[in-house]
């Protein structure tokens, strides 16, 4: 917003605002144990599910060991890359740690179910009706198969509280949101890449929605799938998005996302490259959780 060519209530404000950026280092201190919780309540999120179509007896190398199994949409199975931005509020704080946890992470998922319970799970479902509506029975779940995250209070208690496969990670990303307004032609474009801890690149991605359509939808309760290694044994948690899905479907989608498979010798490379491969985009879902307060631009409050 310009100043206009004669008086008004508003002042000038730039074009962009500059904020700064740190290149900063951590000193390991010590563990300290906090009360395990049977939820985790996120105070925000964004985040963006890209799915792909992918052969089933790829998905049931990797589920077999965890007694687990694929579902079958028609054929073939389904993977997803979920990369999303999130906040958390833990409620207590020190000079040096504000009390707020804020976190990027990447799941890579295939869509499966306990084998165990194979007899109950509901056949049929296409991967259009599973991602608006989702399974009824919750029994169909996204099984984690790598969890790539940049805060280290994060990775410990997704190891310890929910089984996660995870680990620290690094990210370059950009992407729109309430506060990072892009003006055209980059206001629908995502970009984002993830290092292996350092400097080698796991994955990098860009996704461009300009010219399509959502559906309305919701898939929650989500449920996450781990293993839990000590029992040998499925573990499900139900993720509840309190809001919309934007979905979109359109047989083009492919079209605007571009996918990178970096140098990183990190194992989460060579599966996505397994899993997924050169495979096209078949859906995007995108969740933004709503924002809670908005405060619009000075005035002059002498006027």
């Amino acid at each position: 917003m310009t100043r206009l060519a004669t008086a008004g209530p508003i002042p000038a404000i730039p074009a962009q605002t500059d904020i700064p950026t740190f290149d900063t280092t951590s000193t390991f201190v010590k563990n300290i144990p906090i009360p395990s919780a049977l939820s985790f309540y996120y105070a925000g999120i964004a985040a963006n599910w890209l799915w792909f179509k992918a052969d089933l007896d790829i998905l049931r190398a990797y589920l077999d060991p965890v007694q687990m199994s694929p579902y079958d949409f028609g054929g073939y199975g389904a993977v997803n890359i979920n990369f999303f931005n999130a906040i958390a509020f833990y409620g207590v704080g020190q000079p040096g740690n504000q009390g707020l946890g804020g976190f990027n992470e990447t799941e890579v998922n295939i869509a499966a179910f306990a084998t165990n319970v194979a007899a109950n799970v509901p056949q049929g479902i296409t991967l259009e009706q599973f991602l608006t509506s989702g399974d009824p029975t919750k029994r169909i779940g996204n099984y984690r198969v790598w969890v790539a995250c940049d805060d280290a209070v994060a990775v410990a208690c997704g190891i310890q509280v929910f089984m996660e496969n995870k680990f620290l990670v690094s990210y370059d990303y950009d992407v729109p949101g309430a506060n990072n307004q892009k003006p055209a032609p980059k206001q629908f474009l995502s970009q984002w890449t993830c290092y292996d801890g350092k400097s080698a690149t796991i994955y990098e991605l860009e996704m461009n929605l300009e010219g399509f359509s959502p559906v309305p939808g919701n898939m929650s309760e989500v449920i996450d799938l781990s293993f839990d290694k000590s029992t040998q044994r499925p573990v499900g948690s139900r993720r509840n998005f309190l809001g919309m899905f934007d979905t979109y479907l359109q047989p083009r989608v492919g079209d605007g996302v571009k996918l990178t498979y970096g140098n990183s010798k990190h194992p989460m490379n060579h599966d996505m490259r397994q899993l997924i491969g050169t495979s096209r985009v078949q859906a995007i879902q995108i969740y933004r959780s709503p924002t809670c307060i908005a405060e619009a631009a000075g005035f002059y409050a002498d006027l």
